[in-house]
């Protein structure tokens, strides 16, 4: 049986938001913000984390609640904990992310910037627990750590939002550190892809989907899975003969990629590709995320992985490398090759399975749902004043205090800069 679509799968992939009434007052709160910002618009240089923006198109949720929407399928790093084969709990850990990028879309309207020491705290109904603060005002960083229950994990790291905006298009990706770290010395470092929300302006329907590139590494057994979310075409597939085939079984001489699922009808369906390359040329991950590798160590082995983005399905693959333990550094860099050792096939909105194995489906696998802590403390982002009203209905009275927490944040932002010059002897 075939695994069901999101409820909002968008027909051109990624998610639509369904909630016309929604939407006509996002988009004139947001016709509202372009005409008193038009000039910046039109150059591409507005900056949504500088700007207050009209409380109406504001979530009663500061963006540390709304991090953790994805976070919420702890059976997965639990499993994870106990599996003594890397390259299974690095499928595992890939499967946790992978189950959560459709709960970032789950929400259209934009959280509360999070003021400065602003903390919250909540726990699953398994037992993990999440403790968050704001860290930075400008760049804006917030701090996170999930225990997982009994231990079984810790995920920690940081969260840098780089927003931009152009046009009724919106780009926004989550930059920092992340890792995943076990009882038994694993670690797995996690890059993010990036979110393009369209059609917030006009009289489309709205929708998000994920581009980029994900990655999951654990640098002690050279593990790396890497998602790559674009087109598939003859140019990308390049020698790789596991993409070569699909793409022949999946597209026939003459016709256009489609897919149709649970119902739905035949529909463009975009591939998520694997560059030429890519093992090879790995991004860096932060150097105190890595272990060292033993220097006896002359294999490596890696997970590189493919998807099709939206309503299409998601391909992979786990490839290997190995080189004589004899060469030289540079030599054995040279000679290095990757080759496949597994597959994934899947859908970020329904389903993802590695080497034939479900290992999530989205209509069975229920999340869990964080419960806040009801001794948080002072600083919580639920006591936040703004947020108080807001939720009380009271727009204008929300708008005055959230431009007035602002304006005090900015403040504070200038006499800590003044204080650490005089602190410095800096002019």
């Amino acid at each position: 049986m075939k695994p069901k679509l999101h409820e909002d799968a968008y027909p051109e992939g990624g998610i639509g938001c369904n909630n016309p009434a929604l939407m006509k007052a996002q988009r004139s709160a947001v016709v509202e913000l372009v005409k008193k910002l038009s000039k910046n618009l039109l150059t591409g240089n507005l900056d949504l984390l500088k700007v207050s923006l009209p409380v109406r198109i504001f979530e009663p949720r500061s963006y540390l609640e709304k991090l953790s929407d994805a976070w919420v399928y702890p059976r997965y790093l639990d499993a994870a904990s106990a599996c003594p084969d890397p390259v299974r709990r690095l499928k595992l850990v890939t499967t946790y992310f992978v189950a959560g990028f459709h709960r970032a879309l789950q929400v259209w309207r934009k959280p509360f910037n999070p003021i400065l020491g602003e903390t919250w705290q909540a726990s699953l109904p398994d037992g993990s627990r999440i403790f968050m603060e704001q860290i930075s005002h400008h760049p804006p960083v917030s701090a996170y750590q999930i225990y997982g229950a009994g231990g079984a994990y810790l995920f920690n790291g940081t969260s840098e939002p780089s927003v931009s905006y152009r046009g009724s298009a919106m780009t926004t990706r989550s930059k920092g550190s992340r890792c995943v770290r076990f009882p038994d010395g694993g670690e797995v470092a996690v890059c993010y892809p990036t979110y393009e929300l369209r059609g917030l302006i006009g009289t489309g329907v709205a929708h998000g989907d994920v581009s980029g590139t994900a990655r999951f590494e654990d640098a002690a057994h050279g593990l790396t899975v890497t998602l790559r979310f674009g087109a598939l075409d003859p140019a990308t597939v390049g020698d790789d003969p596991l993409l070569a085939r699909r793409r022949a079984r999946a597209l026939p001489r003459g016709e256009e990629p489609a897919h149709a699922t649970a119902g739905a009808a035949p529909r463009r369906a975009p591939f998520l590709r694997r560059a030429k390359g890519e093992v090879a040329k790995r991004a860096a991950l932060p150097a105190e995320l890595i272990p060292r590798l033993k220097a006896d160590n002359s294999t490596s082995t890696y997970l590189t992985g493919k998807a099709m983005r939206g309503l299409a399905l998601m391909r992979g693959s786990l490839s290997a490398a190995s080189a004589a333990s004899s060469a030289s550094d540079a030599d054995r860099a040279a000679a290095t090759a990757a080759v496949p050792i597994a597959a994934c096939t899947g859908n970020w909105l329904a389903f993802l399975d590695w080497d034939g194995e479900r290992f999530w489906t989205l209509d069975r696998d229920r999340p869990g749902a964080w419960d806040p802590d009801p001794g948080a403390l002072p600083s919580d982002c639920r006591y936040r004043q703004d947020l108080v009203d807001l939720i009380a209905g009271d727009f204008s009275t929300a708008q005055a205090t959230k431009e007035r927490m602002e304006h005090e944040q900015r403040h504070d932002a200038k006499l800590r800069k003044a204080g650490r010059k005089a602190l410095l002897g800096e002019d």
